[in-house]
């Protein structure tokens, strides 16, 4: 069958109208001919190994896990670069490859800070979060997860990934460099997943008062939308809890992947 220039341009425009802009631009390249780009889509885990604990101080802590998974096309390349050598922060660039073996490079307006949970190394801000607020009342009182800063690395591999996925590391342990390093080159190959077991450094939150019922914690990966996705929409995962604290027991009821939370702050 024939396709005319017309007919070509007109589909270009419906699919532009139809995604987000990062993907747009994609369809678009591809569509006229040139490469498509291979872009990550990252998707958050459902929450693991939950579990209270009360501190000497009579704190109370809610300790899980949280895994993010790149189920794209191409790697979460992220490139973060002092914008001068006595700078505190790096600014973020994020590496998109191509179908044809190139590439291109976009500035976020991520940001990259050192330290900050005993791990000694670059943590990009913000690059996951968790709420958790009463069933229905996501306006209500919220508690988040304490901690802040993520080296994005390739930590798991899915059993069953997706098409295109390495078999070892390409952003192994190490990737997120040093005090005195000006350069930092991190990632999440596909089918590869950033996992923070619940003993990790601030991986919880403060549930001090919190009164026995029913919660739901809303799990976002790239909340800011600082990074360019094959899919915007399913970077979010609602999973519903039952906490005793006369048990000290925490139960999951629920979960899925869906809108979720009042959102970062």
């Amino acid at each position: 069958m024939r396709v005319s220039r017309s007919s070509v341009a007109a589909v270009a425009a419906i699919l532009l109208l139809a995604t987000p802009a990062a993907a747009s631009e994609s369809v678009a390249r591809g569509l006229a001919g040139g490469p498509n780009d291979l872009l990550p889509d990252m998707r958050m885990a459902q929450l693991y190994d939950m579990e209270l604990e009360t501190r000497p101080n009579g704190r109370v802590r809610l300790h899980f896990g949280t895994i993010g998974w790149n189920m794209g096309d191409g790697p979460l390349e992220v490139r973060g670069k002092k914008a001068d050598p006595g700078a505190n922060s790096m600014q973020v660039k994020q590496r998109i490859y191509d179908s044809e073996g190139g590439y291109r490079t976009r500035q976020t307006s991520a940001v990259m800070f050192f330290d900050g949970d005993g791990h000694g190394h670059w943590h990009v801000r913000q690059f996951m979060h968790v709420q958790l607020y009463r069933q229905g009342d996501p306006s209500g009182d919220v508690y988040g997860l304490r901690k802040l800063g993520y080296c994005p690395l390739d930590a798991i591999r899915r059993s069953n990934p997706p098409p295109g996925s390495p078999s070892t590391r390409q952003y192994p342990a190490g990737s997120c460099g040093i005090e005195s390093d000006s350069f930092v080159l991190s990632g999440i190959s596909v089918g590869w997943g950033d996992d923070y077991p619940p003993f990790f450094a601030h991986q919880w939150m403060d549930i001090t008062g919190l009164p026995h019922g029913d919660f739901r914690m809303c799990a976002t990966v790239d909340p800011l939308g600082d990074f360019a996705e094959k899919s915007e929409s399913n970077n979010q995962r609602w999973t519903d809890v039952h906490i005793d604290r006369s048990m000290d027991e925490v139960f999951v009821l629920d979960t899925g992947v869906g809108a979720c939370g009042p959102g970062v702050p």
